[in-house]
């Protein structure tokens, strides 16, 4: 792959905009207004119905054959809550997807939320998201009140469960891409600057959209109080990563100075700022090979279902009678600084085993979460223990 400076993938992306403006029948938009407010739907709760982030965690290790069957949690015994906003994923030809819970919205909701429930009650609100081909070509395309509408949800979601549900309870914010600029947004403006919200923080998962610290530091770029983790078991903090497997010469991710996603919702980028690589690993205190796990069931057909059969899976998802599957492969990581992109890279430790594709400018980004899931709910339960001891909860 060619190396590209700055404006060379920006031309990369303009060619991409210009084929997902072009597939959605839309033209980028020069003057787009942020839409009304919405009223509040939740896509999980512990009060919805069918609740696509409610589902059982017994798993089968396809490399060990190991079963481990479910270990039910009442809503009641889960001491903390997390609070979810999901990536880029609503396969709608409009430039903001509608608050419908489509298909592939409930799937990538159990694929990414559902196993941190053995921790807490999950929360998370449907919006109105960029989509992914109009929507996210029209905001690198300039039209930033797209994310504006977006992000408006997201806040009036979060003012809705803090005023009718929270209950003084502390709180694990997951997010992934565009969950996770949403993420960034919200903790910037609400929490990093509010003592009584701060103390609220058990952790936060921002995964796979350049979370930004001033180089060296903990804290400095998107959040001046709340500190990226440093070590086991600490609470209050952040983790944050993107995944790759070669060394990244043209990424979106891992390279502030190179970000041309987080201008547009007004956060921090730039040379000034460093991308964050917190080590799920040295967080979890699990420094052994790690697999992929995915839920059993598949994945809602559309262009994510189709991006992971070629990234993830190009020979299969992993499956079994289980509700979760671990893939047979295992992988090692570190966070690594290469070519100025600063990311966890990984390799499959079997060179025969099924190898994760990337795509073009987004290395791992779709196995973000699901590559070592566990070690991730494990910093969350560590989290939440030490919240729990210094907070008197």
């Amino acid at each position: 792959m060619p190396v590209f400076g700055g404006r060379g993938i920006a031309r990369s992306m303009g060619a991409l905009l210009l084929v997902g403006l072009a597939a959605g029948g839309l033209s980028a938009p020069t003057a787009a207004q942020p839409a009304a407010s919405a009223p509040v739907q939740w896509l999980c709760s512990p009060e919805t119905d069918t609740d696509p982030c409610d589902l059982p965690d017994d798993t089968t290790d396809l490399l060990t054959g190991e079963v481990t069957p479910a270990t039910p949690v009442s809503e009641s015994d889960k001491p903390v809550d997390c609070f979810y906003v999901y990536p880029t994923v609503s396969d709608q030809v409009a430039l903001n997807a509608d608050l419908t819970p489509q298909p592939e919205v409930q799937s990538i909701a159990s694929f990414q939320a559902a196993r941190f429930g053995s921790q807490c009650r999950i929360f998370a609100p449907t919006y109105r998201q960029m989509t992914l081909t109009p929507g996210i070509g029209g905001y690198l395309a300039g039209a930033a009140p797209l994310a504006h509408t977006a992000y408006g949800d997201v806040l009036a979601a979060w003012n809705d469960y803090l005023a009718n549900d929270n209950d003084g309870r502390g709180v694990i914010f997951i997010g992934h891409s565009q969950g996770t600029m949403m993420l960034r947004k919200l903790i910037r403006e609400q929490i990093d600057p509010n003592p009584a919200l701060r103390d609220k923080l058990v952790g936060a998962f921002l995964m796979g959209a350049n979370v930004e610290t001033a180089p060296g530091s903990a804290t400095g770029g998107d959040f001046q109080n709340i500190p990226l983790c440093t070590e086991q078991g600490e609470a209050g903090c952040v983790i944050a990563y993107s995944t790759a497997v070669a060394d990244p010469t043209a990424s979106l991710f891992g390279n502030s100075a190179l970000d041309i996603l987080s201008p547009g919702m007004g956060l921090p980028s730039g040379p000034q700022y460093q991308v964050a690589c917190t080590d799920p690993a040295a967080l979890s205190g699990n420094s052994e090979p790690v697999g992929l796990t995915v839920p059993s069931a598949p994945f809602a057909f559309g262009i994510i279902s189709v991006l992971l059969d070629y990234t993830a899976f190009p020979k299969g998802s992993p499956t079994s009678t289980s509700t979760w599957t671990t893939s047979a492969e295992r992988a090692v990581g570190s966070c690594t600084d290469v070519n100025g992109y600063r990311t966890y890279q990984f390799r499959i430790t079997d060179p025969r085993g099924q190898r994760v594709n990337e795509l073009p400018l987004f290395g791992g980004h779709l196995v973000d979460i699901n590559l070592g899931y566990d070690r991730l709910v494990s910093i969350a339960e560590q989290q939440t223990r030490e919240y729990l001891l210094t907070s008197g909860g």
